[in-house]
């Protein structure tokens, strides 16, 4: 895999807690490593691997997507040692009450510092290297970027969606305080998966969301 191959040759992951060995994780690929893009080495890898695919598919826009940092295991294959970052004094109520479950290994190494400390920053470190791509690819003009994860100051750069819904009315009708959440906090372009994500729709469902979504500032249909 050539992204990768050019990505280790110039140790753009996240580490371990040893700060020099790549975390292992898996992700809808399998095992996987992930970039640590508050290393402006990484960011450098990340707009040529962006450049190339460009030149392979054209594309106008970029949706980054998973970068909460997501994990479908805990923390690493090798495990989250015993210490106060993985499993600090106090743990808020969490899913599976693990700092790391689904996540990365707290004690991991970034750039910026310990995972513990620059999590919530994953998405934003993404959505900053990804803008650097755009201005590369696209220079002088207007382009298209949305992010899953986002933080503070996210709105000056991305557009966000509200994440996987369902194809209900309930949801239907939550969306819209949740895009006025979202304005409040910086955000102006967002949007909710009209017709839902997750479930089959109905045709009376879906041509009322369409109705309502055509008024979203990111209208998209993602049944």
């Amino acid at each position: 895999y050539e992204s990768y191959t050019r990505g280790e040759s110039k140790k753009v992951w996240v580490n371990e807690s040893d700060g020099v060995t790549a975390l292992l994780g898996e992700v809808w690929p399998g095992e996987t490593v992930f970039p640590d893009f508050t290393n402006p080495d990484c960011t450098s890898w990340w707009v040529e691997e962006c450049k190339l695919f460009y030149d392979a598919v054209p594309y106008d826009g970029i949706w980054i997507d998973m970068n909460e940092v997501s994990n479908f295991i805990k923390g690493s294959k090798n495990g989250c040692a015993q210490n106060d970052l993985n499993y600090p004094p106090f743990t808020p109520s969490i899913l599976d009450k693990l700092m790391f479950s689904k996540t990365l290994c707290m004690d991991a190494v970034q750039a910026w510092g310990k995972h513990y400390d620059v999590h919530s920053l994953y998405g934003y470190s993404m959505i900053l290297s990804t803008q650097k791509a755009i201005e590369a690819l696209f220079p002088g003009k207007r382009s298209f970027l949305i992010s899953r994860s986002t933080f503070m100051g996210s709105g000056k750069h991305t557009g966000h969606w509200l994440g996987d819904n369902a194809a209900t009315w309930d949801y239907l009708r939550w969306a819209i305080p949740g895009m006025l959440d979202f304005n409040l906090f910086g955000l102006p372009y967002i949007g909710a998966d009209i017709c839902g994500f997750y479930d089959n729709t109905t045709e009376e469902l879906c041509r009322r969301w369409m109705q309502v979504g055509a008024f979203y500032p990111f209208s998209r249909n993602h049944n």
